[in-house]
């Protein structure tokens, strides 16, 4: 089978990622980049084609088997859609958009066309959060989630953080327990210069209390989940890529003291785990070859817009 040839639009941070794993899969080729820092407007080097506008590729000779949209967040719509109208597969960075009316229309669009269309909400890819998955929990009491970051450099062209941090954790949340009803409890927004920098997040759905906190104006950088079950707590590290397990100790009051028993800890590295990009593409690659809509991913998709559209409009 030869390797798809995968053109890719936008070279900034999760760009070069992408441009990485797509050139060290032998299933794929880049067959071009597109990228408005690029000062010439097309030229070939090494087998691979560059351009510095988008509308300098040609869409209709057949070469491109998929595109990896990794632009600023205001292009995503009208380029996708090009790519959708054509029957081309689309691998689009999240967020989609952050005009609830764009994803809607993608998503319509992708799925009468019976074209491949794929959100980078890679959280849901990490092999981490698909060994929480198979343990189906059923006894949960509380998620506490963290997931914080230093302010980001005024080049940067990025979204609130809600859109740019917190819609990860929504989207795992998805994926972990079927796009729950969040029933939201409180909130607190911070914002900079009209831009929503830090949010705190209490939800509660099923009897399980979600409290999720992200921020763009922490002293250091924070991945980290707390899973609260009867029995257990899993603390999951996601930059150490690691989870300890704690098994319930017990609290005996004396007359004179305070004695805790002892508590069982054990720990699971996922360092030696295939890259999360990598799953990430795997998954978009085997949508190609099948040539089928994954509906269970373009639902957490929704899901996961939909959830950050709500808490950005109350």
């Amino acid at each position: 089978m030869n390797p798809l040839n995968i053109l890719l639009i936008g070279l900034g941070n999760m760009g070069k990622v992408h441009k990485r794993v797509i050139e060290n899969d032998d299933s794929t080729n880049l067959y071009g980049i597109v990228d408005i820092s690029f000062k010439k407007k097309h030229e070939i080097v090494d087998g691979i084609e560059y351009f510095n506008d988008f509308h300098l590729v040609n869409l209709d000779d057949g070469l491109i088997d998929g595109v990896v949209i990794s632009s600023t967040t205001s292009t995503h719509y009208e380029i996708a859609k090009q790519f959708l109208e054509r029957n081309i597969p689309v691998f689009l960075e999240k967020p989609i958009s952050i005009d609830k009316s764009e994803i809607e229309k993608l998503l319509i669009l992708a799925s009468s066309q019976e074209t491949i269309f794929r959100c980078g909400l890679i959280e849901t890819y990490n092999p981490i959060f698909q060994y929480i998955k198979g343990l189906n929990l059923n006894d949960i009491i509380s998620v506490h989630i963290y997931r914080h970051s230093q302010p980001v450099a005024g080049q940067r062209k990025l979204e609130n953080v809600l859109f740019d941090l917190t819609l990860h954790d929504i989207s795992v949340l998805g994926y972990l327990f079927g796009n729950p009803d969040l029933q939201p409890i409180g909130q607190n927004l911070n914002l900079v210069q009209n831009s929503i920098e830090s949010a705190d997040l209490l939800y509660t759905f099923e009897g399980k209390n979600i409290f999720i906190s992200t921020s763009r104006e922490s002293q250091i950088k924070i991945r980290k989940w707390d899973i609260l079950t009867k029995n257990k707590l899993y603390q999951i590290d996601l930059m150490q890529k690691s989870i300890d397990i704690y098994e319930s100790g017990t609290v005996n009051f004396t007359p004179t003291n305070l004695l805790n028993s002892k508590v069982n800890h054990s720990r699971l590295s996922f360092v030696n785990h295939i890259e999360t990009a990598q799953i990430q593409l795997n998954a978009f690659i085997n949508n190609i070859h099948h040539n089928k809509l994954d509906e269970n991913h373009l639902e957490i998709v929704k899901y996961a817009h939909d959830v950050i559209y709500n808490i950005s409009d109350e």
